[in-house]
């Protein structure tokens, strides 16, 4: 209550209004005191003037008997009882009496406005400073009939000082009641103002309520004016918003919920180009922070080639537009495909733009035309070789002793060539198949690296190459599939051979990091190009064609060997420096315990 500014406005606009009425009404109270007090002076000289007119009858010569006594004596009497100033002049402005002054010693006084009024009409009154006196004085003059001309002038005169004195007394008995009567009304006032602004203290906190959210705040006790009515409003209001919120609120949250779980990001823009609303999947997706890109502008948070231009596109279009976009994230190209709507509200504009994330999918695409022309590209070239030899020899070659045989045989290594490549991507396309269904089974990989030294000892020598083997024996156990890590290593072995010239070396490791075990295949061949050492898994992928068709490879295997891997749950990568050899890592899960559970 204390602290309603309301409160104190309207109380000290009354007490303003009190203090004012009580300041006017003193004012005015006193004034006409004054002027009764001043008005009831000057009807008492002149009444005592009366008295003393017989005194100036003849102009002094007449004086009344008064008991033998002189009657200057009586007359001083009377002024210093009354507290006066009597003074008889004659009516050629002789002073024959006076109270105060030697009368000998006074100057005329037929000048005086008050003399001059009782000559002129028998009666005089003036408010003037004595010169005799030296002070402000009420001067009532009287002539008994003046139109005789016979009489004198009696003229009485007090200090205006002495008529105000009373004045202050009759204002120190009126002020104490004023003030009393001031306060009881501030005291009125004061409640008043209370009991009117109470309600309005319960109106603020229930819009207050309102404002920061709690639609559940109600006013009670309230009253029969129109202070209640408004206050019973409010509540109607608070139950109204209450449920209009809820609803609402319902509404957001499925909404919010739909749109959390879309894989398609979900962006908002209004006429201004601020974000209006992003989801999880666009932050996700762009690369963007959804808390704080909220009311931001577009090109502050976000650099998406051609984005700006879609959006510009839906606003002068009535139909939903289409664009691919291609944003750079982390050196990674990635493609999107956007659909941008334009929406209109009663309050504004704004578009709409719906990403999805296409980049896998152009990969695939990608990934299968290069697959479908690898693949049509290694078949033509033996089959091409093939037909040649054969066209050949059906034109005649066939009885040439010299020719005939090599023409076989070149037929024969392109039919192995075919058989192969054939071999190859039928095991490349069941390894894809159980990719979702993983083996698990413990195997003797150190058995399996000592099996394929033994069966590549003699091409190994044949080409002039030393094989090692380093083998630690608590690496020996792995979880995986055995024809498949047998597949691995003879791919690994029989590539490091290939690519090794002849007096090199070549070393298969196996040992324990922690829970894995690290198989290693080291050569010191030709290596690899750092820019081709990402690309090598993938299918057909050649560093040196001319030298992999020479060697008769069929750029399968290193993609079996990922894929294989991939299926027992491991991990492969390659270290290499060109002309300094490479290593090929394969990492798989040690068998020290009970197989898991698949």
């Amino acid at each position: 209550m204390f602290r309603s500014r309301f409160f104190w406005k309207l109380f000290g606009s009354y007490a303003i209004l009190v203090l004012l009425t009580t300041l006017v009404v003193a004012y005015f109270v006193g004034r006409y005191m004054e002027n009764a007090q001043w008005e009831a002076r000057i009807s008492s000289l002149q009444e005592q003037c009366v008295v003393m007119a017989p005194y100036a009858r003849g102009d002094f010569t007449a004086v009344p008997d008064v008991g033998g006594a002189p009657w200057d004596v009586e007359i001083r009497t009377i002024a210093e009882v009354n507290k006066l100033r009597v003074t008889f002049i004659r009516r050629d402005g002789v002073v024959v009496l006076d109270t105060e002054e030697n009368p000998d010693e006074m100057e005329d006084h037929r000048g005086r406005p008050e003399i001059q009024d009782a000559l002129a009409t028998g009666l005089g009154t003036s408010r003037r400073f004595g010169r005799t006196l030296d002070l402000e004085a009420l001067y009532v003059a009287h002539v008994e009939k003046p139109k005789d001309r016979t009489n004198g002038v009696v003229r009485l005169s007090v200090p205006v000082s002495a008529i105000y004195e009373g004045r202050g007394k009759i204002l120190a008995r009126t002020v104490p009641g004023a003030s009393l009567a001031a306060l009881l009304a501030l005291l009125l006032g004061y409640i008043g103002a209370r009991r009117m602004t109470a309600p309005l203290g319960d109106l603020k906190e229930a819009a207050t309520a309102f404002r920061e959210g709690n639609y559940e705040q109600r006013i009670g006790n309230l009253s029969g004016d129109e202070l209640g009515e408004l206050g019973e409003a409010m509540n109607q209001l608070g139950a109204e918003v209450r449920s209009r919120v809820d609803r609402l609120s319902a509404e957001r949250a499925r909404l919010s919920a739909m749109l959390a779980g879309m894989a398609e990001g979900v962006l908002a823009v209004g006429e201004d180009d601020r974000i209006l609303f992003s989801n999880v999947a666009a932050g996700d997706l762009l690369d963007l922070n959804v808390d704080e890109a909220q009311g931001s502008k577009l090109w502050d948070v976000l650099t998406l080639p051609g984005l700006l231009e879609l959006i510009s596109k839906a606003r002068n279009s009535d139909k939903v537009v289409r664009e691919e976009l291609v944003f750079a994230q982390g050196g990674v190209e990635r493609r999107f495909a956007a659909k941008a709507h334009f929406f209109q509200t009663d309050s504004s504009t704004g578009v709409v733009v719906v990403f999805e994330d296409i980049t896998e999918l152009r990969q695939l695409a990608r990934v299968r035309q290069d697959f479908v022309a690898n693949v049509s590209h290694e078949l033509k070239t033996p089959l091409t070789s093939i037909q040649g030899y054969v066209e050949t020899l059906l034109e005649g070659a066939v009885h040439d002793p010299d020719n005939n045989i090599r023409f076989l045989q070149k037929i024969d290594q392109n039919v192995h060539r075919l058989r192969d490549l054939v071999s190859d991507l039928l095991s490349l396309a069941r390894i894809e198949n159980q990719e979702s269904r993983p083996i698990r089974n413990r195997v003797d990989l150190a058995s399996i690296v000592e099996s394929a030294s033994q069966r590549f000892e003699q091409q190994l020598t044949k080409a002039g190459l030393e094989l090692e083997l380093q083998l630690e024996p608590e690496a020996a156990s792995v979880w995986g599939d055995e024809r498949g890590l047998i597949q691995v290593v003879d791919n690994l072995l029989s590539n490091a051979a290939k690519y090794t010239p002849e007096g090199g070396k070549l070393c298969i490791c196996l040992s324990r990091e922690d829970q894995s075990v690290h198989l290693q295949v080291k050569d010191t061949g030709v290596g690899i190009p750092l820019v081709d050492q990402d690309r090598i898994f993938e299918r057909f992928y050649r560093v040196d064609k001319a030298r992999s068709r020479e060697v008769g490879g069929t750029g399968l295997g290193l993609s079996i060997v990922k894929h294989l891997v991939q299926t027992m749950q491991g991990r492969v990568g390659v270290e290499s420096r060109e002309g300094h050899g490479s290593t090929f890592h394969v990492h798989l899960e040690g068998a020290a315990g009970a197989a898991p559970d698949a």
